[in-house]
């Protein structure tokens, strides 16, 4: 009998839909189709290699006997190192072709929130990336099959098998989404200025998952999950802010000088 984990249906999904949608954009913003097509193909590729080769280098002790460096199951995966991966792909390819890639970023920010999103329904659905156990009414209750490990020390003495936990998935993805509507309206009628767009949705997202962080259930290290990661999400918004002030102040510069040209 032929098995499709509920993960990997959705996130295969979520890579297509996305890949679709980028094509639409990134033609809006005067990219022919087979350089589109070539871009995404790059920075898929260079998605999978930077989001296993950052898991092996907070998670090492994950891999071994079932899962290596270089294996293609959609297992092992970290979602920043995959961005970091897919960014420097970018930008190589923007400077090979001499491309202005801040009104590409914006155009690709839709098309990522998707798929992330489908992502994380098929981890819900399959169970996994799960928070921490809760008696809150946020709980959810995953099925245990037989084949799995049950649960050990005090809940195994109170005769549980399964435990609520919360679903940070569907946090993840709700917030992944609500934070997409105002920015597609900014981009769609406002047109700001280049850049602003992902800017705004990647200090957005990363402050997300900052705050969810506390709630999820990590296979990391109490260094990497109380460290490591608060300092990466820490960073990331700090330089996305003083980015957007300098591109704020850069822009007022530039109209002051032509205000003073004329």
């Amino acid at each position: 009998m032929f098995h499709i984990q509920a993960y990997t249906l959705f996130t295969v999904l979520g890579a297509l839909a996305g890949m679709i949608t980028a094509l639409f954009f990134l033609k809006r913003e005067g990219l022919p189709f087979p350089l589109s097509l070539r871009l995404l193909a790059l920075m898929a590729t260079a998605f999978l290699v930077g989001a296993r080769v950052f898991n092996y280098a907070v998670n090492p002790d994950a891999y071994g006997s079932t899962l290596h460096v270089y294996s293609l199951k959609l297992a092992g995966l970290s979602l920043y190192g995959g961005v970091l991966g897919a960014l420097t792909s970018f930008l190589i390819w923007g400077r090979f072709h001499r491309r202005s890639l801040l009104p590409l970023l914006d155009a690709l920010v839709l098309p990522s929130a998707f798929a992330f999103a489908l992502a994380r329904v098929g981890c819900y659905l399959n169970g996994c990336c799960s928070g921490k156990a809760t008696q809150s009414f946020l709980g959810v209750v995953f099925p245990v099959s037989d084949s799995e490990k049950k649960l050990t020390g005090i809940l195994a003495l109170l005769g549980k098998t399964s435990v609520a936990v919360y679903p940070t998935q569907l946090f993840e993805m709700s917030l992944a989404l609500i934070g997409l509507v105002p920015l597609m309206w900014l981009y769609f009628r406002k047109k700001p200025r280049a850049g602003t767009v992902f800017l705004l949705y990647g200090i957005w997202f990363t402050a997300m998952r900052w705050a969810i962080l506390p709630l999820r259930n990590l296979p990391y290290t109490e260094f990497v999950t109380g460290v490591w990661l608060p300092v990466l999400y820490g960073g990331l918004i700090a330089a996305g802010l003083l980015f957007g002030g300098y591109m704020s102040g850069s822009h007022l510069r530039s109209i002051m000088k032509r205000k003073g040209n004329g």
